[in-house]
């Protein structure tokens, strides 16, 4: 064998190689945002399930890191009152919420953030650290419309939940190879 067709050969191996690889990295970039997808819209139809079972509030806290299911431990400031409505006090209001946590979703390398029913394309809220954005689930069965993106680098999946089922209703996937 010559020296050009070493060299034409090392560069095939390479090629395929390189072309192997990016492949191998795509598809951890889809396998990755597939599954915290999935356990999101697992999580928010617990939480919606709970809330009308239990009668009391759940939600999804979004938080700069992570995803995180909970819900109120809500009691009544007054327990010596029979009569009282458990968990709200004299003027109707709940007096005191302690959060029980019930599932986490550490995001990882992946971004989650949260658009609001009726806002711009473009919306898209995603907390700063210490901060985070609640979408509650009522004990009636409803819930706010939102759409939830899963995002790493130039690829996505964007949820658009049902508010009836807090399940996914519409998704939008764009993987960049």
């Amino acid at each position: 064998m010559t020296l050009l067709e070493t060299i034409l050969a090392m560069v095939v191996i390479l090629i395929v190689i390189s072309v192997g690889l990016t492949y191998q990295f795509n598809s951890q970039d889809k396998e990755l945002l597939r599954k915290t997808s999935v356990k999101i819209e697992a999580m928010s139809s617990r939480g919606h399930a709970m809330s009308v079972l239990h009668q009391k509030p759940f939600w999804l806290r979004i938080e700069h890191d992570k995803v995180v299911l909970a819900g109120a431990d809500v009691r009544s400031q007054d327990l010596l009152d029979p009569d009282a409505l458990p968990g709200l006090t004299e003027d109707g209001e709940f007096s005191e919420s302690n959060e029980e946590i019930y599932d986490t979703l550490e995001a990882g390398e992946a971004v989650v953030t949260i658009r609001r029913w009726g806002t711009k394309e473009d919306a898209w809220i995603r907390p700063e650290k210490g901060e985070s954005v609640i979408w509650q689930f009522q004990s009636t069965g409803l819930c706010e419309p939102v759409s939830i993106r899963v995002e790493r680098e130039d690829s996505y999946i964007i949820m658009h939940m049902n508010p009836l089922t807090a399940r996914i209703d519409e998704e939008e996937a764009v993987i960049m190879q």
